[in-house]
This record gives C-alpha cells, structure tokens and sequence, in this order.
C-alpha cells in the first residue's frame, strides 16, 4: 500500500484512505515502524468492511513523547519526560486536522486511536484525557508504566469501545516494574467492565513483547472497527 506523507506542526506524518473514508485510524509510531505498516494495514483492510483512512505521527523522542508524567527510568538509562499532552494537542489541532480537510467525508467521522507498546498506553492516556476518541485499540499496551492504575483509579475513559491484549509471555522478566504488566492489564480489564457505557476486551497473544507488533496492532484496529 502507497503511503503519503504530510508535515503538521513541523511533524511528519504518513497516510493512507480509502475512498470517501468513513472513519479515521490515528497512532503515534517511532520512524523503525514504516517498515511494518504495510503488513498491519493490508490486515486491518482484510479484516474489516469499513472504508477507513490511517494517518501515523511519526515520534522522534518515545520516551518523552508519549509518556504522559515524568518517571525515572525502568530499563535502561533514559527517563521518561511528560511530552504526551503536547502530542495529544498536535494529534488533535494538527494531524486530525489535516486529515479532515484533506477528505470531507472524514468531518464528524469517529477517530480511533491505536499504538503499540508505550504507544499503546498513550492511546489510553488519550481517551481519559479528551472525548475526541471513540474507540482506543492498545496493542500490549505499558501498563507497568509507574503511577498508571493510581491515575485510571481516579480517572473515566471517554471512549466506549476499548481493546486491551499483551503477550503471555511479557510478565516474565527479571524487571520488577515490567513484571507487573500482566497483573495491571487484568485489573485495567476489571476496572473497565464495571464502567457502564464501555465495551472492552482483553486478549493473550502468543510470546513476548516483540512478537508481531504489526499484526497484533491491526488485531487491535480491527476489533474497534466492528460494527
């Protein structure tokens, strides 16, 4: 699938749409993804009947720019910034933006949101903090992230539709922090079916962390975009 690029807010971005799309596709993706995004949408336009346009945010800084409050780091020596809420507002003023003028049939059309990894947990942090989104598609989502079940525990996601999966091999890790990721998701899953008015599911994908990013991340697309 032919890709097409655009820059909003001095980001780059890449796109693709149907004709006369019914629903935009939006996820923040380090530049190392371009090389996957043809195996995830040719999934996503297999498995689903809408006619949909995808736009990714190209990030240059993944641990500042979608981590929504500062942490020290937990592998590595990198800490983790609070460059989310930025990222958000380019998502929203910039990159939907853009979208929209560029096809009409977009204006008033649901937005899903998606991602992969922290990305993943971007995409949830999105949906708890504005109602632009409809349905949030997180694909093993880092819910390990420091303070997050204290945050959803005192915040309601906007969204109604949420798909939640993880490896069933990414909890075993000698990372006592990363550890907690399979305990957090399952309580994240709880915490969400006692929410009325939100539909979510959680699915075990075979292996670890990195196992199929691109197919589990379409996976995710795919459910939010059942009828």
């Amino acid at each position: 699938m032919k890709l097409m690029e655009f820059e909003t807010e001095g980001r780059h971005c890449v796109y693709r749409a149907d004709e006369q799309p019914e629903v935009l596709l939006v996820e923040a993706i380090d530049a190392r993804e371009l090389d996957g995004l043809d195996a995830e949408l040719s999934a996503i336009k297999d498995g689903c009947k809408h006619r949909f346009a995808y736009v990714a945010l190209i990030v240059e800084d993944w641990n500042n720019e979608l981590a929504p409050w500062m942490a020290a780091p937990v592998f590595g020596k990198v800490p983790f910034g609070d460059g989310a809420r930025n990222t958000l507002e380019i998502i929203k003023d910039g990159v939907i933006h853009e979208m929209r003028h560029r096809f009409g049939s977009l204006k008033g059309a649901d937005v899903i949101i998606g991602g992969y990894s922290l990305a993943g947990l971007f995409a949830l942090w999105c949906c708890y903090e504005c109602g632009l989104f409809t349905s949030v598609a997180a694909a093993s989502p880092s819910v390990w992230y420091p303070e997050w079940m204290r945050y959803i525990g005192s915040h309601n996601p906007n969204a109604k539709r949420i798909y939640l999966s993880l490896g069933d091999a990414e909890a075993k890790t000698k990372n006592e922090t990363m550890a907690t990721v399979e305990q957090n998701i399952k309580d994240m899953y709880d915490m969400l079916n006692g929410l009325p008015g939100v539909e979510s599911t959680l699915v075990f994908n075979p292996g670890g962390h990195f196992k199929d990013p691109a197919l589990r991340t379409a996976q995710a697309f795919i459910w939010a975009l059942r009828p």
